[in-house]
This record gives C-alpha cells, structure tokens and sequence, in this order.
C-alpha cells in the first residue's frame, strides 16, 4: 500500500459482477473505487451444455465461467482460460484443471493447439453473445472441432452514471482502468456525448493492450498507460507505480 494524503479516485469500467471483487482490492491498495459499468451481464435461461465428447472447455471471460458453473458442478474437464482474472473463477468452482494462456486470445489459441489433440474431441468455448478476436476460425483451420455455447449477453450501459459524471466535471477522478477494446469505445462516446472533454487532461488512463489504448486516443488524458502483461495484476501494478510518481510531483 502507498501513503497518500489524499485518496486517488480510480475509475472501474467493468460490469458491475467483476468491479465488485475488484472494488476490494483497490481499497486495499490504499484507492477510492468509483464503479461505472459500460456492460451489463445478463445470463441466459438455457439449459446445461452437454459435455458428451467435450475434451477441454474453454473461458474468454470469468462471466462464462460463472454463466456455466451456476448450470453444473461437473469440473471433470480441463479448462482453458484466456487470463489469470478468468482462471482464477474457474479454479474457485473447483476447476483446478485450469491453465491460463496470459490475458490475449491469440495466446490461448496457440496453447490449446499445443496442449490438445485435434481427434481427442470437441473443444468447447463458453461464450457471450459477443466475441471478440477469432478464436474459433483459428482452431478450426488448426483442424479442431470447435463448437461455442453461448450462455450470457453484454449489453452496453446508454449513460455515466451519476457519481462518475460528478467526479468528472470536479476534475478528481485521478486514474482510469480499462480492460476490452469495447469498454473503452463505449467509454469514450458516452463521456463525450456527456460533454466532457478538456476534464481528462489531470488523469490517466490504464489499460490491458495497445488495442485498448488506441480506442481511448480521442480524450485529452494526461496519460495513456498499457500493462506490461494482458493481466490484472499487471495492470494494477501499472497502476502503483504511475500513483507513487504522481504523488511525488513526477
């Protein structure tokens, strides 16, 4: 933890389910959380996936760990998770089966194509409504049957809730993390249809990729960080660093 004397407010753009756990570890870090989602995860009524010549399930979210878990309790399979935030979900249900590829889905194709047989059986990808990357295509001309079950949606929030645009237009909101390219475009169009624009100019904002830090180009920020690694961790540490030398007038 770092001494401040004043709090930083760090902006949390996940869905709500995520920002909760880590609104958590923000607090212990010695930050003030302020949750704005820019998705909400709806799950899907729809029965369990059957998992009859399933060799690995495959998670590109801890939603889809969640979304498939509140369906079964069968943790025989393998798991393969896109990053250490997905893995983690899985081995808390009980998946200790669970390998993580590092946070990019470039990645977690070519650690499935190494770790898997292509006539061992399906591959099957517990997903959202919507993908990002093309993880199916690749490991189908990989020649693996591949199939994906889609169990939840996310839908895009249409507002800054209330707390975030009052931080904003007080010019307090010191650091923003960013962890898909989709959360910081919607981030970017909500902010500037809200008519903030010249109010970034005192924050950074942290992000898990390039990718992310591209969509984010269009606001006035003090700074543009990225992760040395697609993780949590990464970024938090990201996080810790750019704070103490803030707080030391750097």
């Amino acid at each position: 933890m770092i001494d401040r004397k004043e709090t930083p407010i760090v902006l949390v753009t996940r869905p709500q389910q995520d920002a909760i756990v880590l609104e958590s570890e923000l607090r212990e870090r010695g930050f003030s959380p302020l949750l704005s989602p820019m998705l909400k995860i709806t799950y899907f009524d729809s029965v369990v996936p059957s998992l009859d010549g399933v060799q690995a399930l495959i998670f590109t979210s801890a939603n889809g760990v969640h979304s498939f878990f509140s369906r079964t309790k069968d943790i025989s399979l393998p798991a393969y998770a896109v990053g250490e935030v997905t893995a983690a979900a899985a081995r808390a249900r009980g998946c200790v089966q669970t390998v993580s590829a590092g946070g990019d889905v470039n990645k977690l194709a070519n650690l499935l194509i190494s770790r898997c047989d292509p006539q061992g059986g399906d591959l099957l990808h517990i997903a959202g409504s919507h993908l990002a990357g093309d993880l199916g295509r690749r490991l189908s001309l990989a020649g693996y049957k591949y199939k994906r079950e889609v169990l939840y949606k996310a839908e895009e929030l249409g507002v800054l809730n209330e707390r975030c645009q009052e931080t904003l237009a007080g010019c307090k909101m010191d650091f923003a993390l960013f962890f898909s390219p989709r959360t910081a475009v919607k981030f970017v169009e909500l902010a500037l249809s809200a008519g903030f624009d010249k109010e970034f100019e005192t924050s950074v904002a942290l992000c898990l990729s390039e990718a992310i830090a591209e969509k984010l180009q269009k606001l006035p920020w003090r700074q543009i960080i990225t992760a040395s690694a697609p993780t949590q961790s990464a970024l938090l540490n990201a996080l810790d660093n750019v704070s103490l030398k803030v707080s030391n007038g750097v």
